[in-house]
């Protein structure tokens, strides 16, 4: 069920390269974040399949701050390196915490449905007209009667899938897209939803069983990422995981996380911290190990798994059908990749 790995473009360049390297031996394709302070994702995704021949994947881009032109040439351009069996996927949603930081997400579902249509139009070699994409033509300053193509594709083979947890991204995820990704650190989808008994009520699944009544798209696959984070020193992979936790505790609504079976006072000091200015790394050490442990799995390569198991078991219940390891993966990539590679992939086989 585990076909890729999830890495981060916050390491240097040719270290995640040899990384990827390391990956390829075990998985079937390589993920990097897209953020837009960390190091190039298209860069690293094109000297990863260059390399490896692995095939490669955005976790995930998104529409702001992005043009879909260079998006849709960047996706083909990687399609052309990819050997048989494998194959390149464009992973995008709404955006995290670090693009809205930066900007106003407006109309965010709307954006990401826009991107995609385009996108898909310019790899069938079609021309398309700037002005029939409204919100992207007025974010981005586009003339409306401008017009686009790409005359050296030939229909490369790239997979769309769109992350989200809320109903409405999943429904548009069912419609429009060839997949979905459903990722553990999000309370929606996480271990402690599953543990609550109430995935089904809290998934918001059904919205996405919507989408695909109205889809005209064969294809379609539900992939569940589990945030994991492995080391030989358990604190250390413990840490991080906190690190990862926070994150999301901080930005997800206090009703999202009651729903799972978290209250307030399981994450009301980290997020004081945060609004206080201390630092993820501080208020990360005020996060409960078990809170985090419900968001992500971490610890030695024993402690994940036995962790996996029981995530992956309950994921496959709920009808997903491909998984993948993502962030943070480990204090050391390159030392998780290869405990990962060597120690718990063989145990789950």
């Amino acid at each position: 069920m585990i076909k890729g790995i999830q890495l981060h473009g916050w390491a240097d360049g040719p270290q995640m390269v040899e990384v990827a390297e390391i990956a390829a031996g075990s998985f079937e394709t390589v993920w990097l974040s897209d953020q837009l302070q960390s190091r190039g994702v298209a860069v690293l995704l094109g000297a990863i399949a260059a390399r490896t021949g692995v095939g490669v994947g955005t976790a995930v881009t998104f529409p702001f701050g992005r043009n879909p032109l260079e998006m849709a040439s960047s996706m083909a351009t990687l399609a052309e390196f990819m050997p048989e069996g494998r194959r390149v996927t464009m992973g995008i949603g709404t955006g995290g915490g670090l693009v809205s930081a930066l900007m106003p997400l407006q109309n965010p579902i709307d954006r990401v449905a826009e991107f995609i249509a385009m996108c898909r139009l310019l790899w069938q070699g079609e021309a398309i007209r700037m002005g029939d994409y409204p919100q992207i033509c007025t974010a981005l300053g586009l003339r409306e009667d401008a017009r686009a193509s790409f005359s050296w594709t030939s229909k490369p083979d790239v997979r769309v899938v769109v992350a989200g947890a809320g109903p409405k991204v999943l429904e548009m995820a069912g419609e429009l897209a060839d997949g979905v990704i459903c990722a553990s650190n999000f309370p929606a989808h996480s271990l402690a939803a599953f543990r609550s008994g109430q995935f089904d009520a809290v998934s918001n699944l059904d919205a996405l069983d919507r989408g695909r009544k109205r889809s005209r798209r064969g294809e379609f696959t539900r992939i569940y990422g589990v945030n994991l984070s492995v080391s030989a020193d358990r604190e250390s992979a413990c840490a991080a995981a906190r690190r990862q936790a926070t994150l999301i505790v901080s930005q997800q609504p206090p009703e999202n996380l009651h729903r799972v079976g978290f209250e307030p006072s399981d994450y009301a000091a980290t997020r004081a911290a945060l609004k206080a200015g201390d630092g993820v790394d501080a208020a990360a050490d005020l996060l409960p190990q078990e809170v985090a442990d419900q968001l992500v799995v971490s610890g030695t390569p024993g402690d994940c798994i036995e962790a996996l198991a029981e995530l992956l078991g309950y994921a496959e219940d709920a009808g997903f059908t491909e998984a993948y390891i993502g962030a943070p993966v480990g204090p050391d990539p390159r030392e998780a990749v290869e405990l990962l590679t060597s120690q718990v992939l063989p145990e789950l086989a």
